[in-house]
């Protein structure tokens, strides 16, 4: 009997598993396709490749549990695996409580992150940090302004034409109750020396 009691229970963390998942992916910033989304989408094939494996197991092993149960012990595994393959680290960034515009978080050859953004919206941010990503949690000034940004892209630029290298950022943009706001592009910052260049990582072009 107690295997037959234990089906709710899993059942339960099926759901649970999906739901936690969901939750996680509507936080995820994505650059092309909104969360909601890829969500959805997440959801739809989870739940028809955990109950294709459920069919495909109950045969199998010949059991008596339902197929559902089968289906939600494949649910969970596939939550976990998600879950694991996407985790993130999470910083904070913190801004200049006047601040409004565009933030660049440029990458540096330094080992440790600098998120504390100047007056021009520059911060620095190493390597490894910028290819795995994070989950960012932005405070301006006191306030802690993460769910008013709504999307963060990335970009690189060769400073000139005759320049071999590129410099590589992360940016996103601080709500303000106006948008008539002029934002200084990098070649502009780096020559009133809002940003200090020998702190960037420079990748090498490839040759025409």
């Amino acid at each position: 009997m107690m295997k037959f009691k234990i089906q709710p229970l899993i059942i339960f963390l099926g759901i649970v598993s999906l739901i936690f998942s969901g939750r996680q992916m509507l936080q995820t910033k994505t650059m092309i396709l909104p969360s909601w989304f890829l969500t959805l989408f997440f959801l739809l094939i989870t739940l028809c490749v955990s109950f294709a494996l459920g069919v495909l197991a109950k045969k199998m092993l010949n059991s008596k549990w339902q197929t559902r149960t089968f289906a939600s012990i494949f649910a969970i595994a596939i939550s976990l695996i998600y879950y694991v393959s996407q985790y993130r680290s999470a910083y904070t960034v913190f801004i200049p409580k006047d601040y409004v515009g565009e933030v660049r978080l440029l990458v540096s050859n330094e080992k440790e992150n600098d998120f504390f953004v100047n007056k021009y919206g520059i911060g620095y941010i190493n390597r490894t940090t910028f290819d795995e990503g994070f989950y960012p949690k932005i405070i301006k000034g006191d306030n802690d302004i993460t769910k008013q940004v709504k999307e963060y892209s990335k970009g690189a630029l060769a400073t000139t034409s005759e320049d071999v290298y590129s410099y590589e950022y992360l940016s996103f943009s601080v709500p303000a109750k106006t948008e008539n706001i002029e934002d200084k592009d990098i070649e502009e910052l780096i020559k009133i020396k809002a940003i200090d260049t020998t702190r960037l990582y420079r990748r090498k072009l490839l040759s025409q």
